[in-house]
């Protein structure tokens, strides 16, 4: 029960988030109550499409963490902070195998949320678009 209720406040506060920037993006671009209806679903297509893609982009970064990716390129950068490193031995670094299955065991399950919300203003940014082109 406790595990849904965290689930349900990640997304409100994701899609929280995503409204807030689609808005201050709308009113940036014109958003405002004396403009034509058509206008403000212009404005409001332009917000919803820049939170859209930045949640997108976050949430693709998110999934493909959780695949392990990027586990080489952490690898790397830790294996240059022992080698310039003079408090750590190079004889006690792990080797590539034995960091990439601790870094497995610790892995968790992917999260697509972000993703999907990203995915659900970019669709509202559609709809907002053929409103204003059909209206």
């Amino acid at each position: 029960m406790k595990q849904k209720k965290k689930k349900w406040i990640g997304v409100s506060v994701t899609l929280t988030v995503a409204l807030a920037i689609a808005l201050a993006v709308a009113v940036w671009r014109g958003l405002a109550r004396g403009n034509a209806f058509s206008l403000n679903c212009r404005y409001l297509s332009d917000g919803f499409f820049v939170s859209g893609m930045m949640l997108t982009g976050l949430g693709a970064l998110i999934w493909i963490s959780t695949t392990g990716f990027f586990d080489m390129l952490s690898y790397g950068v830790h294996s240059m902070t022992v080698l310039f490193s003079t408090l750590k031995k190079p004889q006690d670094h792990a080797s590539f195998y034995d960091y990439k299955t601790a870094r497995d065991a610790k892995r968790g399950k992917p999260r697509f949320g972000i993703l999907f919300a990203g995915v659900g203003c970019i669709l509202v940014s559609l709809l907002f678009l053929a409103l204003y082109y059909h209206l």
